[in-house]
C-alpha cells in the first residue's frame, strides 16, 4: 500500500479547489507574494518551515481529513493483527506512544530513558516514580492489545481496568477508582463535574461510547473530548483518554495514533475549543495522527544505516521515529 504523504502543494491545491481560495487571497492570508504562491504550486518550490506551517494551519483549518481518514479505515488490514504479530513494530509503537503520552504530562523521560525503563534497566537520574509512569503505561498498552478486537465494547470495566494500571503502585491516586473530590484542569477555568457526580457521568458516556453511527472519525473525537471533559479520575486522565482513544481507533479498524509532545499545546488548544462546542480542530488533530499511524504500520520503509523507520510528518517532510 502506498504512503499518504500530503506535500505543500497538495494541501494549497486542495484549498484552491474544495475551499474556494483564489491564489491572490492565498498570498494574502499567507503574507507572502502571488509570484511566490505561484512558485510554490507550479515550479515545485518548497515552501520555508515558517511558510510551511502557515499552510498547515490554513489547511487544517479548511479542509475535512475526516473522509480520507474514514476511507482508510475501510480499506485496510486488521491493525489489531499486525500489531500483534510485528513484535518489533509494536515495541517501537509502544515505546513512542509511552514517551509521547507520558510527555505531554510532564515527564521529563527521554525516549532512551524510557525505553530503558520498559527493559527493566536502570534508569540513571531519573525518580522511581518517573521510570513507574512508563512501565505502567507499557503494560496497559500490552493489556489493551490483549483485550482489543474488530468492533470491541468499551465497559466501565475496561476503563478502570487500564486505570488501574497506569496508576499502578500511586495508590494516593486510587488506581482503578473514580476520584472522590475535586480536581482542577491547569491553564483552564473549566468548572469540572463534582466527584458525586462522576459515576453516572461515565455510565451515560459508556452508555454512548460504542455507538458508531455516521462520520466515525469525528464520533471518536468526540468522545475523547468528553471523556477528558468529565476527568473520573485524580490524576491519570490524559493517559487513559489516549488509550480509549487508541481502543476505539483499532476497535473501528483504524490504524492506531499518538499525540506527540511538540503538538502538545495544540493539543490542549483543541479541546478547549470543544468547551465551546467546537469540534474541527480536535477531529484534524486526530486525523493527522491517524495518518502518520497508517504510514508507520502498513508503508514503513526501513533506512539500512540506522534501522529506523522512517515516515512522512505532518509536513510533508521526512523524519525518523
Amino acid at each position: 500500500m502506498k504512503r499518504i504523504i500530503i506535500t505543500d502543494k497538495d494541501k494549497l491545491e486542495k484549498l484552491i479547489k474544495e475551499a474556494g481560495f483564489g491564489r491572490s487571497e492565498l498570498a494574502r492570508l499567507l503574507e507572502v507574494g502571488y509570484k511566490t504562491v505561484y512558485r510554490w504550486i507550479d515550479r515545485g518550490v518548497t515552501p520555508q518551515l515558517k511558510q510551511s506551517r502557515a499552510i498547515d494551519e490554513l489547511f487544517k483549518e479548511h479542509i475535512d481529513l475526516s473522509q480520507l481518514v474514514n476511507q482508510i479505515g475501510h480499506k485496510i488490514a486488521d491493525p489489531i493483527r499486525i500489531l500483534r504479530q510485528n513484535t518489533k513494530l509494536r515495541e517501537k509503537f509502544f515505546l513512542l506512544m509511552t514517551y509521547h503520552s507520558n510527555a505531554i504530562e510532564g515527564s521529563r523521560m527521554s525516549i532512551k530513558e524510557t525505553e530503558e525503563a520498559i527493559e527493566g534497566k536502570k534508569v540513571r537520574g531519573k525518580e522511581l516514580f518517573e521510570v513507574l509512569e512508563a512501565v505502567n503505561h507499557h503494560n496497559a498498552l500490552l493489556y489493551l492489545l490483549e483485550q482489543v478486537k474488530p468492533k470491541f465494547s468499551i465497559t466501565e470495566e475496561y476503563l478502570l481496568k487500564l486505570h488501574s494500571i497506569v496508576m499502578y503502585n500511586f495508590n494516593n491516586k486510587l488506581p482503578g477508582k473514580y476520584r472522590t473530590g475535586y480536581v482542577n484542569l491547569t491553564n483552564t477555568e473549566k468548572q469540572l463535574p463534582a466527584a458525586q457526580a462522576v459515576p453516572a457521568k461515565m455510565r451515560a458516556f459508556i452508555k454512548q461510547v460504542n455507538n458508531y453511527q455516521g462520520n466515525t472519525i469525528q464520533k471518536i473525537a468526540h468522545d475523547h473530548y468528553e471523556f477528558e471533559s468529565i476527568h473520573p479520575f485524580f490524576d491519570g486522565n490524559g493517559r487513559v483518554g489516549r488509550l480509549l482513544l487508541l481502543t476505539q481507533l483499532l476497535g473501528q479498524g483504524f490504524p492506531p495514533a499518538i499525540i506527540e509532545l511538540p503538538d502538545r499545546y495544540r493539543y490542549y488548544w483543541a479541546l478547549g475549543k470543544g468547551d465551546m462546542g467546537d469540534f474541527k480542530n480536535l477531529v484534524q488533530m486526530v486525523c493527522a495522527s491517524v495518518i502518520k499511524g497508517y504510514n508507520l504500520l502498513f508503508t514503513r520503509q526501513i533506512d539500512e544505516r540506522h534501522g529506523d523507520v522512517i515516515i512522512r510528518d505532518w509536513l510533508g517532510r521526512g523524519c525518523f521515529l
